[in-house]
């Protein structure tokens, strides 16, 4: 199949490496990591570039972080501090009461628009500042309400199990009753 055509269609084919694995190229790979020599000259069929025998063997796996698509993914999924972040904190680093923090800081965030719609009616070259200020509010908003993404998890799994729960009670009470109902059919035929 042509390059164009995988590359347009929905299921495009995997990556020519698949065709390295033949029986012949795992034999040798096996031998050379038993005697932990590996040949110095490349592989080469008519089906596949040339490779080395070490690109048979998977990479080790990743320890701190993987990158998909260009972008860098943690392996500890932890949520950085605003400090690693580099943005200021506006609340305090003790554990905080999250409905009145947000609601203090959407006060301030209405104060800061505020701020920035009087700057622009009259001196319009000087908004940078109080654009600045209001990111920095919704930064912050954002890192509290992504502090509470695990609760949330949590909660929402265990909403989902209950209901998983009642709908099996349920249909088991439906069962049971249509069990009894026939027997108590067969008892009548009987």
């Amino acid at each position: 199949m042509d390059d164009q055509q995988s590359a347009r269609s929905a299921w495009p084919d995997p990556p020519a490496f698949y065709k390295r694995y033949t029986q012949d190229n795992v034999e040798l790979l096996k031998v050379a990591k038993a005697t932990n020599v590996f040949p110095e000259t490349a592989i080469s069929t008519l089906s596949v570039p040339e490779f080395q025998l070490q690109d048979l063997e998977p990479p080790p796996p990743p320890t701190d972080e993987y990158t998909v698509f260009d972008q860098k993914w943690q392996i500890d999924d932890r949520l950085p501090t605003l400090d690693e972040l580099g943005v200021k904190q506006l609340f305090p680093d003790t554990p905080i009461d999250r409905v009145p923090e947000l609601k203090r800081l959407n006060r301030s965030l209405i104060v800061q628009f505020l701020d920035l719609l009087d700057v622009l009616v009259n001196n319009p070259e000087e908004f940078g500042n109080s654009i600045e200020n209001i990111s920095t509010i919704f930064i912050n908003m954002h890192h509290i309400l992504n502090a509470y993404r695990p609760h949330q998890a949590r909660e929402t799994l265990r909403l989902l199990m209950e209901n998983q729960l009642a709908k099996k009670r349920e249909q088991t009470a439906e069962l049971r009753a249509k069990s009894k109902e026939a027997k108590s059919f067969l008892e009548g035929i009987q």
